[in-house]
């Protein structure tokens, strides 16, 4: 309130000091106005030439009528004079008698001053002295006249006198009341005023009135208010006090709870990241000698498949079980958080060497039974398991975290459901990776990618219907390096979307020796999950002019089931430019030809582990037949992969497949060697001997071309 009302004192001075200027702005001009009048009604009344005839011939009674009346009847002028250049009185006229120089005494000093000082300073102003107070106008006559022994030029004066009708006059167009003139101003309490050179002796008077000050005014009306206010908010202050005393005791027994409420994951009640991180480093500046602490990551399995599928509300029950399984089996006094997603975080002491080692079994023991959800149903949960030591592996809690990190990584790298304890081999295979990830971003700005074509035959006449597109990397130091041991790392870093594109653009430019066929180039799910994909195919379709018709794009189980609807439009959009599209490696995932009819799929291409086992194990054949007929029923074309014998291309014919692919016709070849084999089966068709890559004559059959791996 204080602040408030010192917010409108201020402003009220300031309004105050605004009207004040305005004020004195416009007294000035109203003074400078009627000296103007004075100096217009000499001009008007003076007839230099008829005046200074009067003057020589000394008939003054004439002069006066036209001259000194004039400007006292007409004008109100109280005195009327002509000087020589000296000051002095040639003609008088005070209040309208002739011949009168009572006044002249205290008039004067200003006539003589403001002829000494000439052009430096005006011939008009205020003088005043004990006696009166007038305002001044003198005016030099422009001729000189023969006959007259005095200094010239001759100067005409009149004075209006200031009396309170006069600053009532001067003080009514700037709206002021009671305005006065002090001859000789002082200091202390005054009215509000300004300053005008005074004639009389060279100093200085004061026009003072009584100012309007709106801002006081303003204050003064709502001093009532503000005094209300003041009293209320008092009122309110000391209510509020009472209460304040009241309720301390709960706001600091609240202050416990907030705390705890702040360290604690809203979702399964145990610690949060920054908590837990707080509570590692006490635990391990804390730890005695000889005492070792561990950490351990857990990190849920295909959580994310677990959640899309069954909805995020029994991903939430299946999170909320694992935490109280992680308490029960980990016990009491140990920290136990959740960073985030599925990632539990552990912290236990081991005062033996087998004590971590019997955690983690009691832990995959208790994770073992399936999760009941709330809204019915269960779930089967499984998990990975990293740990580090306190002081066996690190020395502090950052050290100890990402050395657990790597150690959850190997874990999950080696298969679900396992536990790994950190070794420093552990390290040494992310430090190889990411030198990998570096190598592998440089081969492509380099084109050390190279590309090999395996031929896609048709299963009744193995006649090559098209060449699906490999990727190998010639290292220049290591050699050729074959995918699984690059494309995991492409995979997991933010390469692949680039390395797609560069497979994509390059086989669609090497393609053109390869006329007539289809071309089947693999895309990640990543490009598939982001919406990549059309962007990505219809720019490198545009940019290399190939055929949209020729191009198969394969795509992966998993990646459909990850699909949302962004990734179905994406596909649709490609199989109207006239793109086919595979699913490749059918039969490994959860796909189903349910999920397969959501998705404009052309082609299926199953998987090589049912190839393998056919004519061996009931079951493959079996599944390997219906897939293949409910297939055919729903138009779509199968590929079998993996061919490798001609008793599995018999069965694949009996059951109606009608695509094969494997070592049996050929092994992935450079693109040479492709075009070749292409070149000699055209040429066989037209009954003409093509020549070979060595250069004799080739021979028809697909299958003479050498199944050594390329």
């Amino acid at each position: 309130m204080a602040g408030l009302v010192t917010v409108f004192v201020l402003a009220g001075l300031r309004q105050d000091d605004k009207a004040r200027v305005r004020e004195r702005t416009a007294l000035l001009a109203s003074l400078r106005a009627r000296e103007a009048v004075m100096a217009q009604a000499l001009v008007t009344t003076n007839d230099e030439q008829d005046t200074l005839k009067h003057l020589v011939s000394g008939d003054f009674t004439p002069l006066h009528r036209s001259f000194g009346l004039k400007l006292h009847d007409g004008f109100g002028f109280e005195f009327v004079y002509i000087t020589d250049a000296r000051g002095n009185v040639i003609y008088s006229s005070e209040r309208g008698q002739q011949n009168q120089l009572h006044a002249f005494s205290w008039i004067r000093p200003a006539i003589q001053r403001a002829l000494a000082e000439g052009q430096k300073a005006a011939l008009s102003g205020v003088v005043a002295s004990q006696d009166a107070a007038g305002l001044m106008v003198a005016r030099p006559f422009d001729e000189k006249v023969e006959g007259l022994d005095v200094a010239q030029p001759l100067v005409a004066i009149t004075v209006d006198v200031i009396d309170p009708d006069f600053l009532r006059m001067v003080g009514g167009p700037a709206s002021l009341d009671d305005v006065e003139l002090i001859q000789h101003p002082h200091g202390g309490e005054r009215k509000p005023g300004v300053f005008v050179p005074n004639l009389y002796d060279g100093s200085e008077a004061e026009l003072v009135w009584r100012s309007t000050q709106p801002g006081s005014r303003m204050l003064w009306g709502l001093m009532p208010a503000a005094v209300v206010l003041t009293s209320l908010l008092a009122v309110l202050f000391l209510v509020l006090m009472v209460r304040a005393r009241r309720m301390a005791a709960a706001l600091i027994a609240s202050e416990a709870k907030a705390r705890a409420l702040a360290a604690r994951d809203y979702l399964t009640g145990l610690l949060n990241r920054g908590a837990f991180i707080e509570a590692l480093d006490a635990a391990i500046a804390g730890r005695r000698n000889g005492e070792t602490l561990a950490l351990l990551f857990v990190d849920l399995d295909d959580f994310k498949e677990i959640n899309d599928r069954a909805g995020h509300a029994a991903g939430d029950d299946l999170l909320r079980a694992v935490a109280r399984r992680l308490e029960e089996a980990l016990g009491e006094g140990t920290l136990v958080a959740r960073f985030g997603g599925d990632e539990f975080v552990a912290a236990l002491r081991c005062r033996e060497d087998g004590d971590l080692d019997r955690v983690v079994e009691r832990l995959f023991r208790m994770l073992e039974p399936p999760v009941l959800l709330e809204q019915g149903g269960e779930l089967g949960v499984s998990a990975s398991v990293g740990a580090a030591r306190v002081p066996q592996d690190a020395a502090t809690g950052a050290d100890l975290m990402r050395l657990a990190d790597v150690a959850l990584y190997k874990a999950k790298a080696d298969g679900a459901g396992l536990f790994r304890l950190f070794e420093p081999g552990f390290e040494q295979a992310q430090i190889r990776r990411r030198h990998v990830e570096a190598e592998l971003a440089a081969a492509l700005d380099k084109g050390e990618i190279k590309l090999v074509y395996q031929p896609q035959v048709d299963v009744e006449s193995e006649r090559i219907v098209g060449f699906e597109v490999l990727a190998r990397w010639d290292h220049p130091i290591r050699g050729r390096i074959l995918p699984g041991e690059f494309m995991p790392v492409a995979e997991s870093s933010r390469l692949m979307g680039r390395f797609d594109t560069y497979v994509l653009r390059l086989a669609l430019v090497e393609a053109r020796a390869l006329p007539g066929v289809t071309l089947s180039v693999n895309m990640s799910a990543l490009n598939l999950r982001n919406g990549a994909i059309f962007q990505t195919v219809a720019e490198a379709l545009a940019e290399t002019g190939f055929d949209p018709a020729r191009l198969e794009i394969e795509i992966t189980e998993s990646a459909i089931l990850d699909a949302a609807g962004d990734t179905q439009a994406a596909l649709e959009k490609l199989r109207d430019m006239g793109v086919r599209l595979a699913l490749d490696d059918f039969g490994t995932g959860h796909a189903s030809l349910v999920h397969v009819r959501r998705f404009p799929i052309t082609k299926l291409k199953i998987d090589k582990s049912f190839i393998l086992n056919l004519g061996t194990d009931r079951d493959a054949s079996a599944i390997v037949e219906y897939v293949v007929r409910l297939g055919r029923s729903l138009g779509i074309t199968l590929t079998a992969e993996g061919v490798e014998t001609r008793e599995q291309l018999r069965f694949l014919r009996a059951f109606g497949a009608q695509q094969a692919q494997g070592y049996l016709f050929a092994p992935p070849l450079p693109l040479v060697a492709a075009a070749a084999m292409l070149e000699r089966q055209q040429a066989a068709a037209h009954g003409v001997a093509a020549p070979d890559a060595a250069g004799g004559a080739g021979v028809p059959e697909a299958s003479a071309v050498s199944r050594q791996p390329s």
